[in-house]
């Protein structure tokens, strides 16, 4: 990133930069090195193409822009999820810079967005577009307008509250922790408490509820299965989990913390550094900040959850404001700049290795990795012998989500994907539509038909497909298994 912009006091312009390069690098890096979609993507794509509100797992706002993309370029799969992704992490970093312009001043506010290109959830996991990735700029939009809208007397900054507010329940259930560290800022804070008497905050609560209450009714409907499925992921936790839940988010932020290291904000006071922000300012950042990890410690302390620190990626979007916060007798534009330079070499040496990881891990390994598989050819290959066996379209495909997936994902027309053999958590495919359609049943475990699709595959032959890794020929290649059911009407 060009320090020069930086020089003639032009933040935003930087910020744009910046925003770019994530997009380019990151969105490049796993689109030269993978040779399958990451298999959150994969699953998003799944149910994506069923156009429902939810699923057993959660609410379906990442499989519904991805749908959208593939729509939008013609079936294409891959590349339009890792720039979504990125495009995600770009709206996210400019609505922390927003933030941070608003709580201190435009310098400030791009130094607290460099500082996020070092915390691992905004580079390493990002091409796996997912809940967690798609909740990055609902929440910071929300906490964005949260502060506006009880700092301001405009009515907008409270209709856009309650927007994303709602649409990050879209994302993920999890971002119920947000909307309750937001309620107690606006009960806490006297400036917000005041809000309430005025027609702002109940109009944000009626656009959160229209936002929200498609999500409400499915999870009705569906007796709450998500939450059913997030205790049983949560299950088996102690009393030492969120502690270690806790230091994991801290080493997380480790690469960040060598980014200040190294442009001097450990140092000694600058001459010319800007006053501290005022009280109310820190602790708007320390509660949104902080606020959602400690709470979610606490519940998995209370509940004996076991926490996984990936649940915690969209809660870290002010870490960076909220460390040059703190560090305001260190700010210096010198500093910024050092700052500004270890961001673009952090962007550059992260999806350099993502890329050499991906693309050539496995050859000192021989264990190809899920985004190394052969997706093109084993779902050529399995979609021929379909055809063979049938002469009928394939609409119906068996199997666990990843590897039933994988089959036809590029189609213009791709099948629907009958999870684990189960109508309940697939309710887009129906008893009726297997014996009409037929189902293309695969499998990976081995030649013995695995227990989740036993009742369907009972009595019909089992065959196997073999493809090599293109790039890792003295691996173990890829060995699937499939059966046939045959559709009853031929078209």
């Amino acid at each position: 990133m060009s320090t020069s912009v930086l020089a003639r006091g032009r933040p935003e312009r930087a910020l744009a930069w910046l925003v770019l390069g994530q997009l380019v690098l990151w969105s490049l890096a796993p689109a030269l090195s993978h040779t399958a979609p990451p298999l959150d993507v994969v699953e998003m794509y799944a149910w994506g193409r069923e156009h429902v509100v939810a699923t057993f797992k959660h609410p379906n706002l990442p499989g519904l822009v991805l749908e959208a993309t593939r729509w939008l370029t013609g079936g294409a799969t891959g590349w339009p999820a890792y720039v979504v992704s990125q495009i995600f992490i770009g709206v996210t970093f400019w609505a922390a810079f927003a933030l941070g312009r608003d709580l201190m001043d435009a310098k400030r506010a791009l130094a607290g967005v460099l500082f996020l290109t070092g915390v691992y959830f905004f580079f390493w996991p990002t091409p796996e577009f997912n809940h967690n990735v798609a909740q990055m700029p609902l929440w910071a939009l929300t906490i964005l307008f949260l502060w506006r809208a009880t700092n301001e007397a405009k009515l907008s900054s409270w209709l856009l509250l309650g927007l994303f507010g709602g649409l990050s329940l879209w994302a993920k259930y999890s971002s119920a922790v947000l909307l309750v560290v937001a309620a107690a800022w606006i009960l806490w804070d006297a400036q917000a408490r005041k809000k309430l008497l005025t027609p702002g905050p109940w109009l944000a609560l009626v656009v959160f509820a229209l936002v929200a209450a498609p999500q409400a009714i499915w999870l009705v409907q569906h007796q709450f299965e998500p939450f059913a499925y997030a205790e049983r992921r949560a299950g088996g936790g102690n009393v030492f989990a969120p502690f270690a839940f806790l230091l994991t988010l801290a080493a997380d932020h480790a690469p960040a913390f060598l980014l200040l290291l190294a442009a001097g904000f450990f140092g000694k006071a600058a001459v010319d550094a800007p006053p501290r922000p005022e009280q109310r300012t820190m602790r708007f950042l320390l509660l949104l900040g902080l606020g959602p990890a400690v709470l979610t410690a606490l519940g998995g302390l209370l509940g004996g959850a076991s926490l996984r620190a990936s649940w915690a990626a969209p809660m870290f979007a002010l870490s960076g404001l909220l460390m040059i916060a703190w560090l305001a007798p260190q700010f210096s534009e010198a500093r910024l700049k050092r700052l500004a330079i270890g961001a673009g070499v952090m962007l550059v040496l992260g999806s350099s290795l993502y890329f050499a990881h991906m693309r050539f891990g496995a050859q000192f390994t021989n264990h190809p990795l899920k985004g190394n598989w052969p997706q093109a050819e084993l779902s050529h290959d399995l979609q021929a012998a379909w055809r063979d066996e049938t002469n009928a379209p394939l609409r119906i495909v068996g199997g666990d989500i990843w590897t039933a997936g994988l089959v036809g994902l590029d189609s213009r027309d791709p099948p629907h994907v009958l999870i684990n053999g189960d109508y309940a958590i697939s309710p887009w495919v129906t008893r009726e539509d297997v014996a009409r359609d037929g189902v293309l049943l695969v499998w990976r475990e081995g030649d013995t038909v695995p227990p989740s699709l036993a009742a369907l595959a009972q009595g019909l032959e089992v065959k196997t497909v073999i493809v090599p890794f293109e790039h890792f020929p003295h691996a173990q290649p890829v060995t699937l298994h499939y059966a046939v059911i045959r559709p009853a009407v031929r078209p």
